[in-house]
């Protein structure tokens, strides 16, 4: 829980820099390349998360992996976090972070779970439908679970809308065994 407190801290501090220098795609973009980039590469992320190399090591090596590739003021951000020995969080960071930039632009970030793919029509009618619920312009990803049967589980946030065939049997059962009690 300390961890979340700590993340939402460090992402909001960062969130409101960037926001004041009118920055935050290139914040985004930023954070998606170091966490990215710490995952693709096993050795910095040791060398990050090493708590017997000093910050100066540490700042010398996000130097020189990322001088070219972020900002200087993301570059400054990893410097803060280093000092602080936050690096671990950055992906928590990157999160949450993003999480900020949708509540900022009214936007809300939806799963879509179907038995078989949608279809182009099918998408846009189901973002154009979550739209109009939420009042929120929707990011819609896509999966497929064939153990749905048909139809569509939908999740946006802690909110679930489960359409499918086989959320309407479950129901249906659970009705059934409640009406013979």
């Amino acid at each position: 829980m300390a961890d979340d407190a700590v993340v939402r801290r460090y992402a909001a501090a960062f969130f409101n820099q960037e926001r004041r220098n009118g920055t935050l795609d290139q914040a985004s973009a930023d954070l998606q390349n170091v966490a990215a980039t710490l995952v693709a590469t096993p050795a910095l992320a040791r060398i990050a998360a090493h708590p017997l190399i000093g910050e100066a090591k540490k700042k010398d090596a996000f130097q020189t992996a990322f001088k070219d590739s972020v900002r200087p003021a993301t570059l400054a951000f990893l410097n803060l976090l280093t000092d602080h020995r936050r690096i671990p969080l950055v992906a928590d960071i990157k999160a949450e972070f993003d999480q900020m930039l949708r509540r900022e632009r009214n936007v809300a970030a939806a799963t879509a779970i179907s038995a078989v793919p949608l279809n182009d029509t099918q998408r846009t009618e189901l973002e154009r439908a979550l739209e109009k619920r939420t009042g929120k312009d929707i990011e819609l990803t896509t999966e497929v679970d064939p153990s749905l049967m048909g139809g569509v589980l939908v999740r946006i946030g802690d909110t679930v809308i489960d359409g499918t065939v086989k959320g309407k049997i479950e129901r249906l059962r659970e009705q059934l065994i409640a009406a013979n009690r």
